[in-house]
Order: C-alpha cells, then sequence, then structure tokens
C-alpha cells in the first residue's frame, strides 16, 4: 500500500500524494498522473511493476481520489494544473522527475512540459492517450488529401463525447443514474481482450465522475477552436505510447501530438484507452526504457523519432525457418531488401544458413544464424528464449521449413506421415506457439506468416500426405488468426503453385525404389524448372503479405485459379484430385 501525504497548492487546496516507495534520492523518481474518471489508483499495477528500480509517486487531481474539490470552476484551468505539477515535484525532493501520465493527466503534463516554469523539473515524460490540447486543434485543421480528412473526420467522431460532457446538468444525473458510470465502464473494455488482459474493476468514486468534468468545462474548446500560430515547444524528451484501439484519441492525433520534441519517440502499442489498466506490464516495460535513456535528464543513447507500425517491414526484426535455402533463402533476403533491421536465419543444415546470413547482410540487414529442428518443440521453444536474449522479440515470423513427398495412401507408411506431419504441420505449430507467446507478452502486435501450398486448396490422390499437411496449415493460420487479432498479431497463409527450388530433387516417393525415386526427381525437377516461378518472386509476394496483413495469399496462376475453383466448382477440384500427377 503507497503511504499517503499532503500537499497545499499554491492557491490553498490540499493535494492526496501518495508514495509507493521509500524515497531514494539516488534512483530515477516516476510521477505518475491520471486522467478522467480516475485517480492514483489507476498506476497500482504499473507501480508494482516499477517499484524497487525506481522512486513510484501518483497524486490524485484536485477534485479526484482523496485531493480536495475546488469550490470554483475557475480552479480546474491549465495554469492552475500546471501549478500542481510543480508543486508535488518540489515535495518529492529529488530534483527531477520522470513524468507518466494518461488521458487528461496527459493533456495537462503536455501543457506542464511546455511550460517555462515546470518545464526544467522533468527529466523525460511517457504520454499516454492524451494529446497537447493546441497540437490536437492544430491536428483538426490539418487535413492533406483523402487519408487526412478521414483521420480528422474519425478524430471529430471519437471526440463526440466532449461535446456531451460540455452540456450543464445532463451528465451529472446520468452519472449518479449510474447510465453514465456503466457506458465508460463499457467503453473502457473495448480492445483490452487480450489474453493477458488484467482483470479487475476501477477503483472509483461518484465524485471521480462528476468533479473530473470540469476539467473538460474549464478548459475546452478553447484549444480545438483556437489552437495558436505559434505552438508550444519543449526540451522535455517525450515517449508517446499510442494504444491501437483508443476509441477516445485516434492513433493519427496521438502521433501528430509527439512531434513536437526533437528526439521524441511514437510506440504504437495494443489496448484500448485503458491500456494502462488492463496491460499494466507493457507501460511499466515501455517506461522504463525511456527512463533509462534519459536519467537525470541526459540522453544516454540515440533514440529513433517514430517506431513503424506492425505491418512496416522497416526496421524490424524478422526470422524465417527453412532459411537455408528456396524460399526461405529469398524471404530472408527479400526483407532485408525492404528495410528489415535484421533476420534471424534458422535452418537444420547450418552451413546452408550462414550462406543466407553472408547474402542478407550484403543486402543491408544484420543477420544471424541458428541451427534448429522445427519439429522439435523443445528445441524451438530454446531458440526463442535465445533469439529474445540476444536479438529482442521477433516482430515478422516467417514459418517457412517444408518437405516434399509423393504418394498414394496404402504407399504412405506411418514414418512417412510423422516425417512429414513433424516438419510440415508440428513445425508451423511449434514456431508460431515460441514466438507469439512473446509477442502477445510485449503487447506491440507481430505478423506470422505460414508458408502452405496451393495443394491445399488442390487435392491428390498422388500427393495426399504432403496435402494434407498444408491444408491443415491454412485452416490453422485461419483459425490462429482469429485468435491472436486482439493482440495485434496478424496470421497470415501463403499459398505458393509450382516454385523453381530444390524440393522436388528432396521429395521423397513413398511406394517407389531408390531408381524409380532417382527417376521421378529428375522429371520434376524439370518440371519446376520449365515452369520457372522463381523463389525471388514469391519472396516479393510474402513480404507484400506482410504489409497488407490479408489472411490468404495464393501465389502463382497456378494457385490463383485453384483457390478460385475451390470455390466456384468444388466437384471439379474433386474430379481432378483422381488424376495421378506423379512423373
Amino acid at each position: 500500500m503507497p503511504t499517503r501525504s499532503t500537499v497545499t497548492a499554491s492557491d490553498g487546496l490540499a493535494l492526496s500524494v501518495h508514495t509507493y516507495t521509500d524515497v531514494d534520492p539516488q534512483r530515477p523518481t516516476v510521477l505518475a498522473i491520471h486522467g478522467y474518471p480516475d485517480n492514483h489508483h489507476l498506476w497500482d499495477g504499473v507501480a508494482e511493476h516499477l517499484a524497487g528500480r525506481y522512486n513510484f509517486v501518483a497524486y490524485d487531481v484536485r477534485g479526484a481520489g482523496e485531493s480536495a474539490r475546488p469550490a470554483r470552476r475557475s480552479d480546474y484551468r491549465f495554469a492552475q494544473l500546471i501549478s500542481d505539477i510543480g508543486t508535488v515535484i518540489d515535495s518529492i525532493g529529488v530534483g527531477r522527475v520522470h513524468l507518466l501520465a494518461h488521458d487528461w493527466g496527459s493533456i495537462q503534463a503536455w501543457a506542464a512540459v511546455t511550460d517555462d516554469t515546470v518545464m526544467g523539473k522533468v527529466a523525460s515524460f511517457t504520454s499516454i492517450s492524451g494529446p497537447h490540447l493546441s497540437y490536437a486543434g492544430k491536428f483538426l485543421r490539418s487535413a492533406r488529401g483523402l487519408r487526412g480528412l478521414l483521420d480528422v473526420i474519425r478524430q471529430f467522431l471519437a471526440s463526440g463525447y466532449i461535446w456531451f460532457f460540455l452540456t450543464p446538468g445532463l451528465p451529472e444525473l446520468l452519472i449518479r443514474l449510474g447510465v453514465g458510470v456503466k457506458l465508460i465502464e463499457a467503453l473502457g473494455r473495448i480492445g483490452n481482450s487480450s489474453t493477458r488482459t488484467r482483470p479487475g474493476e476501477p477503483v472509483r468514486s461518484t465524485g471521480d465522475y462528476i468533479n473530473g468534468l470540469n476539467l473538460y468545462r474549464a478548459n475546452m474548446p478553447g484549444p480545438f477552436l483556437t489552437p495558436g500560430v505559434k505552438l508550444p515547444g519543449t526540451t522535455v524528451p517525450v515517449q508517446v505510447l499510442v494504444p491501437r484501439m483508443d476509441v477516445f484519441v485516434t492513433p493519427a492525433l496521438q502521433r501528430y501530438t509527439g512531434s513536437i520534441p526533437l528526439g521524441s519517440r511514437v510506440v504504437p502499442i495494443e489496448g484500448g484507452h485503458w491500456v494502462v489498466t488492463a496491460r499494466p506490464e507493457v507501460i511499466a516495460r515501455l517506461a522504463a526504457e525511456w527512463i533509462d535513456r534519459h536519467v537525470g535528464g541526459v540522453a544516454l543513447t540515440v533514440v529513433g523519432a517514430v517506431q513503424s507500425g506492425p505491418r512496416d517491414v522497416r526496421g524490424k526484426l524478422a526470422l524465417v525457418t527453412g532459411g537455408g535455402a528456396g524460399i526461405g533463402r529469398a524471404t530472408a533476403v527479400e526483407l532485408a531488401r525492404q528495410g528489415a533491421d535484421a533476420v534471424v536465419v534458422v535452418d537444420r543444415d547450418l552451413v546452408a544458413a550462414e550462406k543466407t546470413v553472408a547474402a542478407v547482410r550484403e543486402a543491408g540487414a544484420a543477420a544471424t544464424a541458428y541451427q534448429a529442428d522445427v519439429s522439435d518443440d523443445a528445441a524451438m521453444n530454446a531458440l526463442a528464449a535465445q533469439v529474445n536474449s540476444e536479438h529482442g522479440v521477433v516482430d515478422v515470423l516467417v514459418n517457412n521449413a517444408g518437405i516434399g513427398m509423393a504418394g498414394r495412401f496404402l504407399e504412405t507408411t506411418p514414418e512417412h506421415w510423422d516425417d512429414i506431419l513433424g516438419v510440415n504441420l508440428r513445425g508451423v505449430l511449434n514456431g508460431s506457439r515460441a514466438f507469439a507467446a512473446q509477442m502477445v507478452d510485449r503487447g506491440q502486435g507481430g505478423t506470422i506468416i505460414n508458408v502452405s501450398s496451393a495443394a491445399a486448396f488442390l487435392p491428390s490422390k498422388s500427393m495426399i500426405a504432403y496435402g494434407t499437411t498444408k491444408a491443415a496449415v491454412l485452416a490453422f493460420s485461419e483459425s490462429l488468426r482469429a485468435d491472436l487479432a486482439d493482440d495485434g498479431i496478424t496470421v497470415t497463409a501463403v499459398c505458393p503453385g509450382f516454385v523453381n527450388t530444390n524440393i522436388a530433387k528432396s521429395t521423397v516417393y513413398a511406394g517407389m525404389t531408390p531408381d524409380e525415386q532417382d527417376s521421378a526427381r529428375r522429371k520434376a525437377d524439370v518440371a519446376y524448372r520449365r515452369r520457372n516461378y522463381t523463389p525471388e518472386a514469391t519472396a516479393k509476394a510474402i513480404v507484400k503479405a506482410v504489409e497488407s496483413g490479408a489472411p490468404v495469399v495464393p501465389i502463382a496462376a497456378e494457385s490463383w485459379v485453384g483457390y478460385a475453383m475451390r470455390r466456384i466448382s468444388p466437384s471439379l477440384i474433386r474430379l481432378l484430385a483422381r488424376y495421378d500427377i506423379r512423373p
């Protein structure tokens, strides 16, 4: 439980300050500011993760929690809110603090860090779902082109509740009747449906809901209507965390306000408006990263301005299984060409993986090779832990490893089934499980590409094991896409047709003698070369699939034809399945 103390504001009002740790002047100090209709309890979960490494202090904004309620609406104006922040900082007695703020807490923190009287007291600022109102007003006038206009319209719609809050008497009535409270709580659950969402109801009082309305009424809509010609600036390094599913403050607006200071960072995260309580571990981790880079108000590392979105390859960490040759190698190189920061190449053949690493580096990205058998779940879990430790959480996972197999059902032995199920299906399951868990824990989304095949929707009696595994990968991918959607993780099944790789030379032909297999492989290789759809063309389609986020991507003409025929004439597909396509 935090220790409570009282600080007297410049107008004589009593502010309730809550200290979650002993204050050690040798540690960085976090000052957390809540928004509407919350109080300091908003930060309980975040404090659990940060206490010990930092001094953690939160206070109840005037009129909220255990702080006193001002007698006049004018006492909620920005000048007084800014003064309150400065007063609380001075009361802690540690010099500069690191601000962490949400919603209206962030709005007033923006005003404070752009005010000369408080700016010098702040070492860094992490903003969540609360823009600088003058910049918000500028954003609403910033539309350039159709996309910009749509962004502005979305924000106008998202801000509709503000005009309701400015209505005299009606919001108070609905809050006292309980309707307003239930509505705000329902809206608060939007976007916070991750499998890692922290359970629990917010700790709020009726006074928190009613008194906080004065924040809107004392300060709006002036900054929206007249933002000013010269917008305020700050020397404080700012990090803006942008919840993708925020129903009140759109990502477009938050990215815009995050451009105020040089060296700022805008980080897309998964969650809704109240992501602070739903995923406190994510907020704590990102806040700690920012604080550690600006200990004492001095940047320790060079920080990029904006992190790219989850479907942008640029600057991302990618991992490709089966990356030693063929589609895997071409995909690793194409990811590098399209701006991936680093590519992890995984293959059973370490020598082949090292060759791919050399090609990736030549294409302009960092690269590392790892040896692993994707069919071994323990090996994949160990790989995921090692990659996380040495490189971080993978942003783009390409489950590409696979083997070919031809043969009728009665010719395909249990050992054959074990081999192909182990690589083609369990390999995808193992890779997805090991790396998706890290993506979910990080809370910043990600992309999983599972390489299926046109055989998933073009069955053949002569490739029954291969087609079964690829159909299973397709079905798994569509189900996994639904399962991970709330965590912002996009899952796509790509379905190549006949690609000119070495798979034809290594395909197992069940029921054939070694000599017959060699002959079949040579004929198949000739046919694949004659078709000559290259791994490089396939890789380009895979990288485009990362950017488009489509659920299923057929690759090559025969795959598109099969995909369409599966829907137009399933009976014809079944008839063609009876034809033996083995050479």
